[in-house]
C-alpha cells in the first residue's frame, strides 16, 4: 500500500512568502513576524514531539527498534568512517541502537560537545556503554580524556522537518554552525546530516534561513529517506 506520513498541518499568519531558491518545498519569511513563527512552531513541535514519546513509551518503547531496523539500510548506503550521534534528552527519539549497527559496521561513534553558546559542537568518541559526564545545557558527553574525532556523518535531533529537508531546531544554532564548518572544509571526508525524528514531526514546510544547513537525510520509525541536490527525494527503506 502506498506510504505516507502523519503529517502535521501548520498555518502561518504571512504576509509575504516566497519559495527558496532550489528548494521547492519550504519557505522564506521576510519581516520581524519570522521570529515569532518560529516561535510558535516551535511550541506546536514540542507538544507533537511528546505526545510521540509519550504514546511510544506506552507501547513498550518500539521507535528506537524500528527506527534502528529503518537505518540498516542507511550503514549500508554511506559507510562512514565517524558517526557522531547523541544521548537523547527530554522525549527525543533515541539514535543508540542505530549507532550500534553502525558501531558493529566498523565506523567509530562520537558524542556532541557544548563548548561555548554561540560556537560550533566538538565531538568526541564514545563506544557504547562507556561512562558519560553531564555536559552544558542538560546534555551528557563523553569524559574529558576521550578522544576527538571530526565525524562525517551525523545523526541529528529536532524539533521538526519538512518534505525538503529543511530542520527546526531548539534554536541554539548549534548544529548549523558545526555543518557549516565541517562541509567547508572541517571534515576529510564529505560530510552528511541525517535528521532523527518521530514521524510527527514531520511536517509540510518549514521557513528556512541563509544560514540554514539543510539535512540529508531523515530516519524514522517509518522510513530512511534520502534528499538529493535538487532537494528530490528518495526512499531507502519504509514500514
Amino acid at each position: 500500500m502506498p506510504f505516507s506520513f502523519p503529517f502535521v498541518c501548520l498555518t502561518f499568519p504571512l504576509k509575504r512568502v516566497t519559495l527558496a531558491a532550489n528548494h521547492s518545498f519550504s519557505l522564506v519569511l521576510w519581516g520581524g513576524q519570522l521570529s515569532e513563527v518560529k516561535k510558535t512552531l516551535r511550541l506546536k513541535l514540542r507538544r507533537a514531539r511528546a505526545r510521540a514519546f509519550h504514546e511510544d513509551q506506552a507501547h513498550g518503547g518500539t521507535a528506537a527498534g524500528r527506527l534502528a531496523d529503518m537505518g540498516a539500510a542507511l550503514v549500508e548506503e554511506v559507510a562512514p568512517d565517524v558517526v557522531a550521534g547523541y544521548v537523547p534528552i527530554a522525549n527525543e527519539i533515541d539514535p543508540r541502537q542505530l549507532m550500534t549497527l553502525f558501531a558493529e559496521a566498523g565506523s567509530r561513534l562520537c558524542l556532541p560537545e557544548v563548548v561555548e553558546t554561540g560556537t560550533a559542537l566538538r565531538f568526541r568518541e564514545w563506544t557504547p556503554g562507556a561512562l558519560l559526564t553531564s555536559g552544558k545545557l542538560g546534555t551528557l558527553q563523553p569524559l574529558p580524556e576521550a578522544d576527538e574525532l571530526v565525524p562525517d556523518v551525523l545523526l541529528v535531533p529536532l524539533l521538526g522537518v519538512d518534505h525538503g529537508g529543511v530542520r527546526l531546531g531548539q534554536g541554539g544554532g548549534f548544529f548549523d554552525r558545526t555543518l557549516k564548518g565541517l562541509r567547508q572544509g572541517g571534515a576529510t571526508k564529505p560530510v552528511k546530516a541525517f535528521g532523527v525524528a518521530f514521524d510527527d514531526q514531520i511536517v509540510d514546510s518549514l521557513p528556512v534561513e541563509s544560514h540554514d544547513q539543510l539535512l540529508d537525510g531523515l530516519l524514522t520509525p517509518s522510513a530512511c529517506i534520502l534528499w538529493d541536490e535538487n532537494r528530490q527525494r528518495r526512499f531507502l527503506a519504509q514500514r
